[in-house]
């Protein structure tokens, strides 16, 4: 009878002790699983989040490029960008915000040292990741920027024709702004959702016609893009850096032409109002 005791005792101690440990390692895989695997899993979540908002961003470009082209009022269209990414079920990790917003007067052009520069307003994305770098989508003036704490440049191009005739030393630039502006108040959307944006044609409110220009001076938060952009621009139609002086100082792209040249730029400034979340201010 004491033998029978004493074996039930051991086995009901090495019962507990097997499932301590097989606790113990169910805890420790969770716990590796966590701190490692967690924060790969979930940075590579934010990166595609990323990869689709810039596709969500880029078929906005191409709506209001399509609307500034065709200049048909009252229709506008809906578009959509996923604010954030959600977090992982029954683990510990974050979910990713972002802000959508119409920004007003946030780029400044000005053409022959204008006492009136012609102020632009534009259409941004903007991340709060938790495991990924942020980023930022802007539409500005035409063109759709992308930014990173480290710089930022262009991924679409904007409306900036440059045509250089050799033998005449003439100099034909057209450059078509787009000027964002909100109807009503509903100008900024933020959380972790699908927000929905609407954008239409409203009118051309400047086409002129500029000659003998000098100097144009673009203040932006976005410098590096649209300095490398008009540089890159100016290149490829045939002009040296013995023509033309661009500079980048903060905000400011300076462009200045050399007088061995006769510069014109036909500036057209096409007014889209944009509204974000659903429904139609009229």
């Amino acid at each position: 009878m004491k033998k029978i005791i004493k074996k039930t005792t051991n086995s009901a101690v090495v019962g507990i002790v097997t499932a301590m440990l097989l606790i113990g390692l169910i805890v420790t895989v969770i716990s590796i699983f966590q701190l490692v695997y967690v924060p790969i899993i979930m940075e590579q979540r934010e990166a595609e989040h990323m990869d689709r908002v810039a596709e969500q961003f880029g078929f906005i470009t191409s709506v209001i490029d399509n609307q500034a082209a065709d200049g048909r009022k009252g229709i506008p269209i809906a578009a959509f960008v996923t604010l954030g990414s959600k977090e992982l079920p029954f683990l510990v990790s974050s979910k990713a915000y972002g802000t959508l917003e119409i920004l007003k007067n946030s780029c400044t052009i000005n053409i022959n040292n204008s006492i009136n520069p012609y102020r632009i307003g534009t259409i941004k994305y903007s991340s709060t990741n938790v495991y990924y770098l942020d980023q930022s989508y802007t539409y500005e003036a035409g063109a759709m920027i992308v930014s990173q704490s480290s710089g930022n440049k262009t991924l679409v191009r904007p409306n900036f024709i440059v045509d250089y005739n050799k033998t005449s030393n003439i100099v034909n630039i057209s450059f078509d702004v787009i000027n964002i502006s909100s109807v009503g108040q509903k100008t900024i959307a933020a959380g972790s959702g699908t927000c929905g944006i609407q954008t239409e044609f409203r009118d051309i409110s400047t086409n002129i016609s500029f000659t003998d220009v000098s100097n144009m001076t673009i203040t932006t938060s976005f410098s590096n893009a649209w300095f490398v952009f008009i540089n890159q621009s100016l290149m490829e139609a045939g002009l040296n850096l013995n023509q033309f002086n661009l500079n980048k100082m903060g905000q400011d792209v300076k462009l200045n032409f050399k007088s061995t040249l006769t510069v014109n730029i036909i500036f057209k400034i096409i007014e889209i109002q944009a509204q974000i979340g659903p429904g139609w201010i009229e």
